[in-house]
């Protein structure tokens, strides 16, 4: 067995798993000119918006709420945040398949839930959409947290019997390499995973972010608003503040209409 040949062997798959994933479009609050203040003065305090219903008998299809109705019946079952979240398995190639397809089915559905998302009304919707955004981007990123060996296998059977053979050869040669590509199969996989755990979960620490803003704007309350705000928390709590204030710069507060700065604890409470 050629040196040569041993590398060409290994290398491709992880040459494949470092292929960058295309970045989330940043998307920003609504201006404030389109919202209505959080502060309507002393004397008019006006009770919490209240949920409309998905598209019942006699709304047309084409109405918000049954636009978003239709929408979330098209979240496949692996990313439905509502059921259990199973971590990426496999080997390297069929790992990063998965992910690609999730990925794919994630960008498209999330623009549809922009065209509802960047609506000014209906505002619960809105709220609705850009929560399912952010949805969507949670499982991705608890798939994504899971991925890790053994349950991910970072060679496929016919690299793993080179490896071996390569290792038990007694080729002093063969043995450093198979040991130089072990190595560099883990590092570039790792690479490769931190950048997918990126892409997942800046969108949905954002979207999140910006539903709440809204929400709390608007004086909306609901129980996907109380999830959010909990996922929310969860998130900040294991990425970090710095992260968090990373990810959210650049919404805008319908409130004030004022760039929102994030401070811990900010979007604690309605």
């Amino acid at each position: 067995m050629r040196r040569s040949f041993l590398l060409a062997a290994i290398t491709t798959a992880a040459t494949a798993c470092a292929t960058p994933t295309p970045p989330e479009p940043r998307v920003a609050a609504p201006a404030a000119a389109t919202n209505a203040s959080a502060d309507p003065g002393p004397e008019t305090t006006p009770a919490p918006e209240a949920a409309d219903a998905a598209c019942p008998p006699g709304k047309a299809e084409d109405e918000p709420a049954c636009v978003y109705a239709a929408i979330v019946k098209r979240i496949p079952r692996r990313l439905d945040i509502d059921r259990a979240i199973e971590p990426y398995a496999g080997n390297i190639m069929e790992v990063k398949k998965a992910y690609d397809d999730d990925y794919a089915v994630i960008h498209a559905l999330g623009g549809e839930f922009e065209s509802l998302a960047a609506r000014a009304e209906p505002r619960v919707v809105s709220i609705r959409a850009r929560i399912q955004q952010a949805a969507l981007h949670d499982v991705l990123r608890q798939r994504l947290a899971g991925a890790e060996p053994p349950r991910v296998k970072l060679y496929t059977d016919k690299e793993e019997a080179l490896l071996d053979k390569a290792a038990a050869s007694g080729n002093p040669n063969l043995v450093a390499t198979s040991q130089e590509l072990r190595q560099r199969r883990e590092e570039m996989f790792q690479s490769a995973r931190e950048n997918w755990l990126q892409a997942a979960e800046g969108p949905l620490v954002r979207h999140y972010a910006d539903a709440l803003l809204r929400a709390r704007a608007w004086n909306i309350q609901a129980p996907e608003v109380d999830r959010a705000r909990s996922r929310f928390r969860h998130w900040s709590e294991l990425l970090g503040d710095a992260k968090v204030k990373a990810y959210t710069e650049g919404l805008v507060d319908p409130a004030n209409g004022k760039p929102f700065v994030y401070t811990p604890g900010a979007l604690e409470n309605p």
